[in-house]
């Protein structure tokens, strides 16, 4: 098999890592605050808003939102809330019951 001279593709590394079960349950672990990274650094650039900007519509510091944005974080209810404001959307947080197929879902904006 040839490789390239750029090395492999970040997708078949990936495939290849998520065969260690640790490294899975991590990369799970992780998802959700990837998945709010990129709504958080989406919705920042869509606004043409820098980091240090939304940090002072939140109160915060532009650090805190670098944190956000790595996905490498848990975000409070509270945080969440904040950023919803400052992007000009409302934060939502909620539980599903029942089956995966068609779940009951109970939701709180914040």
């Amino acid at each position: 098999k040839k490789v390239s001279p750029v090395g492999s593709a970040v997708s078949d590394h990936l495939k290849e890592s998520l065969k260690d079960p640790a490294f899975r349950a991590e990369y799970e672990r992780l998802a959700p605050y990837e998945a709010l990274a990129r709504i958080v650094i989406m919705r920042r650039g869509s606004l043409g808003l820098t980091q240090a900007e939304l940090a002072t519509r939140m109160g915060t510091t532009a650090s805190a939102i670098s944190r956000i944005e790595s996905g490498q974080h848990a975000t409070s209810a509270r945080t969440l809330k904040k950023l919803g404001d400052a992007l000009g959307a409302r934060a939502v947080l909620g539980f599903e019951f029942g089956p995966v197929e068609h779940p009951e879902r109970e939701l709180v904006f914040l």
